[in-house]
């Protein structure tokens, strides 16, 4: 038994190791008390290989791979394979953004390789670069320059620029290409990329063979190498089971949801009118009301609700938004947001076409017209000479489609979700359900401290200020 030497207070902070031998360094606690200086020799002396293949893969000590941290870099995959990766409660990183980048000059991938499709794709591009500066004159005449409202003109003119970007982002396809990045720990790595063996999309199951190879590559140590063959004995049963979930576990069709929740025919025509479906069922009000009054009334502003609250259950809730707003509910990985099935059926959310109306007059209905007829394109593939698959016809629609989605929301995820989005730095089309949220809470817990921003109006230089500048340095 190995007795420590060193009895006093210490914090030590390392910054500078391979991760496999982050993850040796830290499992040598769990084996001998000796201070981390001591392990340093070993890990150094001996190295992490044998430890990790003997440990973590030869003996499934899986919370090893917990420790040891990795980033990984992803360029040029479609939003949908983005969405694959960032679809996992755990997930940490960054993506490239709709609000601050030119995306007309980016590829776009087409999952059927046709010309009908490919023309598809391309007329979403087409009235995007069109459109775009039209839309952005438009929000400049709108929202004119006054010296006495704005910082500055330079701040003037990006928040227009953003103002346009958020509003015709709607018309870029599913199917366009982004970057994004992926802080992960080598454990989770490995578990999310043996789920994405089984995607339903061929460009995700590509993908996550492309990641997983780069990662044996630099960690061999940490991986068997035959997590993701295609009949690896080991994970034979782990993976029939992924397979026959697949569709169900990576996207939820309005279908579904609809029969899950009961959503009556009024209820889908409240939905698509703004409304917010929620369902208490599997939340204890009456008990947060009894016992946590005094908690939730005097929380103040930037204040996070306790977590205990969660344990009193959650709402389930539906709301119509758009698939681009919708990316920004997925990020609260503290809720549930199953990702929806992008489906032509009530075409472009009502917050696109209302403020296009508005800035274009009487313009918009040409910018209508086009628009309906590459809806009715999609629609017709189901006459197409080619099969068929409604996973594949989401690349072909654009961001702005309207998609029904589910919210699974304790009351602490609900408080934080509704506070934060419901500002005016926050896309326009997302506000108002924000909003709705609040006013649930309000009306199910009375006298509960809100913090949001309820103001109708969603303009704000803010949000052409949210940027990464360069320091210039002397």
């Amino acid at each position: 038994m190995t007795k420590a030497t060193d009895k006093t207070n210490k914090i030590v902070i390392l910054h500078d190791l391979h991760p496999e031998d982050g993850a040796m360094l830290q499992a040598l606690y769990s084996r001998s008390p000796a201070g981390v200086e001591s392990h340093l020799d070993k890990v150094e002396k001996a190295g992490a290989g044998k430890f990790m293949s003997q440990y973590y893969v030869g003996y499934g000590h899986a919370s090893i791979g917990d420790c040891g941290v990795t980033n990984i870099f992803i360029e040029n995959y479609s939003m949908l394979a983005r969405k694959a990766i960032q679809d996992n409660p755990l997930y940490s990183g960054q993506e490239a953004s709709t609000r601050y980048l030119d995306f007309s000059e980016q590829p776009s991938f087409d999952p059927y390789n046709t010309p009908y499709t490919r023309s598809i794709l391309d007329g979403w591009l087409t009235l995007y670069n069109t459109w775009m500066p039209k839309v952005e004159a438009a929000i400049a005449k709108a929202y004119p320059f006054d010296e006495n409202s704005y910082k500055s003109e330079k701040a003037w003119k990006s928040a227009v620029q953003v103002r346009a970007f958020d509003t015709m982002r709607s018309y870029l396809p599913v199917g366009t290409t982004t970057l994004f990045s992926w802080t992960t720990n080598l454990r989770q790595a490995r578990d999310r990329m043996m789920k994405l063996k089984s995607h339903p999309l061929p460009e995700v199951r590509q993908m996550a063979q492309d990641i997983f190879k780069q990662l044996v590559d630099k960690y061999p140590n940490s991986f068997s190498g035959q997590e993701m063959a295609e009949a690896a004995g080991r994970y034979a049963d782990r993976d029939a089971y992924n397979q026959a979930e697949a569709k169900r576990e990576n996207f939820e069709s309005y279908a579904e949801i609809k029969a899950r929740l009961q959503i009556t025919d009024a209820e889908e025509k409240a939905l698509l009118d703004g409304a917010l479906i929620a369902r208490t069922g599997q939340i204890d009000i009456d008990g947060l009301k009894r016992l946590e009054t005094e908690t939730l009334n005097n929380r103040p502003r930037g204040g996070v609700a306790p977590r205990r609250l969660a344990a009193y259950g959650q709402y389930n809730m539906a709301c119509a938004i758009d698939f681009g707003s919708y990316r920004d509910l997925q990020r609260h990985r503290n809720g549930v947001a199953p990702l929806p099935l992008i489906e032509p059926t009530f075409g472009m959310f009502k917050w696109y076409t209302d403020e296009l109306a508005r800035l274009l007059g009487d313009d918009y209905a040409e910018l209508e017209a086009a628009t309906e007829a590459l809806f009715t394109q999609i629609k017709e593939l189901d006459n197409a000479d080619f099969a068929v698959d409604p996973m594949l016809t989401q690349y072909l629609l654009p961001m702005g489609t309207t998609v029904i989605c589910s919210l699974g929301y304790s009351v602490p995820q609900m408080l934080y979700v509704g506070e934060l989005r419901s500002g005016k730095t926050v896309h326009p089309s997302l506000r108002p359900i924000a909003q709705n949220m609040l006013k649930q809470l309000a009306t199910d817990l009375p006298g509960i401290a809100l913090h949001g921003d309820m103001d109708e109006d969603s303009w704000n230089e803010k949000r052409g200020t949210q940027t990464i500048t360069e320091k210039k340095v002397s």
